[in-house]
């Protein structure tokens, strides 16, 4: 037999499949996914505006482990649970199956239909839609397009700085989405991540598919052995004054960043930390902001 999924966020992509006949467009799943998150609060996955709308990367990633492990099968389209899970001991004791069976009995829309009430509901979602122009009618996709009005300032120069501690892939896309960043600079010096999508790979080959370019620039990273020589606030103050003074030494990586930030206007730093002071991230946009006088933003 084999073993059940990991993480409830799994278990509950089982049991839509289930409760939906064991057999739905990935599409229709994506959505119905999206909605019962929103609707119930259940805070298992992330969305970003993608082609047909909301799409969680961490969803589609799941799947595929769960077809690896033999609990379904999938094609470019479909996917299809290969056995009924209705009877499985771990599936009987899950309370939250309840839950998404009544829930999924009110959702009766499929295709075309539910991408239009998720678009009408949510029109966010649907900005990069390849399809909105045939679901949705001028006043609706007026909606659309004010939801694509992201900054206030759409001709203001600045540099923004993010880490992405504590945040799911999609909720970091759409933060960049939102202040229009064209260009995500990666400032770690080895960028690996365990969490899915935070690393080098996956941040070169996710972000275009937003308009943003991804650039690593390894020479103003420090190093993890330092790093984990690090005991308390005192240490890290320490390593930042010493990573600071250093700073001139990294001309070259400054002036890369400071050519790129004059070709594309936006750009955004990135490293893991999730507060700027306690990332080295924030010793180069202060660097930047007072010898380059440029317009610095933590998000």
């Amino acid at each position: 037999m084999i073993n059940p999924p990991t993480y409830n966020r799994q278990k509950l992509l089982l049991f839509l499949l289930e409760y939906a006949g064991g057999t739905l467009n990935k599409v229709d799943l994506q959505k119905l996914l999206f909605l019962y998150l929103q609707e119930t609060g259940v805070n298992y996955y992330a969305f970003v505006p993608y082609r047909f709308g909301c799409y969680s990367f961490v969803a589609a990633d799941d799947l595929d482990l769960l077809q690896k492990r033999g609990w379904l099968e999938q094609n470019k389209k479909e996917l299809r649970l290969r056995n009924s899970i209705a009877s499985l001991p771990w599936v009987k004791n899950n309370s939250e199956r309840t839950v998404i069976k009544d829930w999924l009995k009110q959702k009766t829309k499929r295709g075309q239909e539910l991408v239009r009430e998720v678009y009408r509901k949510y029109p966010y979602y649907a900005i990069n839609s390849e399809i909105k122009g045939q679901l949705l009618d001028k006043k609706e996709l007026a909606f659309v397009n004010q939801a694509g009005v992201v900054i206030s300032d759409p001709n203001q120069k600045s540099i923004y700085t993010i880490g992405y501690e504590g945040l799911h892939i999609e909720e970091y896309i759409n933060r960049l989405i939102r202040k229009d960043i064209k260009l995500l600079c990666d400032v770690r010096q080895n960028p690996l991540s365990r969490k899915y999508g935070f690393s080098k790979r996956n941040l070169a080959a996710l972000l275009p598919k937003f308009g943003i370019e991804y650039l690593h620039l390894p020479g103003l990273g420090i190093e993890s052995k330092i790093r984990k020589g690090l005991t308390n606030s005192n240490d890290v103050n320490i390593l930042f004054d010493n990573y600071k003074k250093n700073l001139p030494e990294r001309q070259n990586e400054l002036t890369r960043i400071i050519g790129e930030f004059k070709k594309h206007k936006r750009i955004a730093l990135t490293c893991f930390e999730r507060e700027s002071q306690n990332c080295h991230r924030h010793c180069i946009s202060d660097f930047l902001a007072i010898h380059s006088r440029i317009t610095v933003c933590h998000l």
